[in-house]
């Protein structure tokens, strides 16, 4: 039996109408076949991975009153309800692949067996998609990329745990009720005990530094908090979440990136910031929406040491940045995200890495899911200064290249969470010699998902003719 800490059942809790607190990797591969890369082949691919990796066998329990966060137990896993496939509507390419997996995004996946599902995606000349949805309850992004690389011809045969030798038999839930109800004056002393360190870092935790006071708070507690509360413009992107989802995808060039990063001597992550800062910029500007404040990211930073025998559930912590979306010159979009990018990680370093999970434990559990959907339905209603105005993450992948059955892996495409009032997520991957670029965003309020994505390859084409005039001691050609 695995317990999920409060961070990992905050995920299931938030969860209302069809959001669904789910990853999506998009992988594409070189393909001349339809048989190759099949509901067939990665059926028969799982079957014989199955038992390296747990996450793909553990079942929802939840406690009877809950009494306490839900359990996963070990089940057996019928392949056929999860493993599924289809074929592109013409014309076959990245626009209806985007529409196919913008439906998956805003599809929830049901609590009655293990949270994720594979769907292969015929039609697009020479490739074939892998599209793989899995639960953010059950992974946070680092260990998402080594259960995606699963599927691969070089996958790590160390993600066996010693979880692997879960019980299959169903859980007492008499028992569990009974324990659920001895661990609260336990979680009670121990998020007291915390607080101390907590309440220095409240805004730091997405969404609670919207609510009033909490910027003031933590300025008031901890001398190293930011001397000017760093507040979010209101965008577009702090809406409601709707009915459908939007999403965008593509390659930009690592090397290009590296030739910005060696330029200036900064690094890869600052670049990034720097480029979807900018990127983001030329968006809101084509559509007169750009604030004079800049915006503001949540950027997920994993806590998990490389020797964690843990490999499983969420271990991050917390970065909460401004994006350089108000500068209008090149070079102080990156000096300004290398700047910030210092001091955020500076200040993420002195807070406890358990933060996310220390702010939740106080919430009794009876009421866990409701706290949980009311601070949403809060910050996204307008009452309240947004929180932040999306996610952005950057995530290494594999620097050489990977297969599938033998056919070549082309991109790995990352498709994150958006919530109420935050609804749109950047998410990076690097693969070999590229970035994988994935963007989800609420239907409506990122209707120009594929705009964006070309300004970010605008924005990057900028930032190296910057860099190569910089090289060059005089101003780009």
């Amino acid at each position: 039996m695995h317990r999920l800490s409060s961070l990992d059942a905050q995920f299931l809790a938030a969860e209302i109408g069809n959001f669904g607190a789910q990853y999506c990797g998009v992988a594409l591969y070189e393909t001349d076949d339809r048989e190759t890369i099949s509901a067939v082949s990665m059926t028969k691919r799982l079957a014989e991975r199955l038992h390296t990796c747990p996450p793909l066998r553990w079942q929802l329990v939840t406690v009877p009153l809950d009494l306490e966060h839900p359990v996963f137990t070990e089940t057996a896993v019928d392949l056929g309800e999860h493993i599924s496939e289809a074929t592109l509507p013409e014309p076959a390419d990245e626009a209806a692949l985007a529409d196919e997996v913008a439906q998956i995004m805003a599809t929830r996946l049901g609590h009655d067996k293990p949270l994720w599902r594979l769907r292969v995606l015929h039609g697009l000349p020479g490739r074939t998609a892998v599209v793989f949805t899995l639960h953010h309850s059950v992974v946070d992004g680092i260990a998402a990329g080594e259960i995606f690389a699963m599927f691969l011809d070089q996958a790590d045969p160390g993600l066996v745990t010693a979880d692997t030798e879960m019980s299959t038999d169903d859980p007492n839930r008499a028992v569990l009720a009974l324990t659920g109800l001895a661990s609260m004056p336990v979680r009670s002393v121990r998020a007291a005990l915390s607080a101390p360190k907590t309440l220095g870092h409240l805004d730091q935790v997405p969404p609670l530094r919207s609510l009033p006071g909490v910027q003031r708070l933590s300025r008031a507690v901890n001398a190293a908090a930011p001397r000017k509360a760093l507040d979010a413009p209101r965008t577009r992107f702090n809406t409601k979440l709707g009915e459908t989802r939007a999403v965008a995808f593509g390659s930009v060039s690592l090397a290009d990136v590296k030739t910005v990063k060696n330029a200036f001597g900064i690094t890869v992550n600052d670049v990034v910031v720097a480029m979807c800062g900018g990127a983001l910029r030329r968006r809101l500007t084509a559509t007169a929406e750009l604030p004079d404040d800049p915006l503001v990211a949540y950027l997920p930073v994993s806590t998990r040491a490389p020797d964690a025998t843990e490999r499983f559930g969420n271990a991050i912590s917390s970065i909460v940045a401004p994006l350089p979306t108000h500068h209008a010159d090149p070079r102080e979009r990156l000096s300004f995200a290398h700047e910030w990018m210092a001091r955020a990680k500076a200040r993420m370093r002195q807070a406890p890495p358990s933060l996310l999970s220390d702010v939740n434990d106080p919430i009794p559990s009876p009421v866990f899911g409701m706290a949980a959907r009311g601070l949403l339905g809060v910050v996204s209603s307008g009452l309240v200064k947004p929180p932040i105005n999306l996610i952005l993450s950057n995530v290494p992948g594999s620097p050489s290249p990977q297969s599938c059955l033998g056919a070549p892996l082309r991109a790995h495409y990352p498709m994150s969470v958006v919530f109420d009032g935050f609804a749109l997520n950047i998410t990076v991957v690097s693969y070999c010699d590229q970035l994988d670029v994935g963007i989800v965003g609420d239907g409506e309020a990122l209707a120009d998902s594929w705009d964006l994505l070309h300004d970010i390859e605008a924005e990057l084409d900028e930032l190296v003719a910057t860099a190569i005039g910089e090289d060059h001691g005089g101003q780009p050609s």
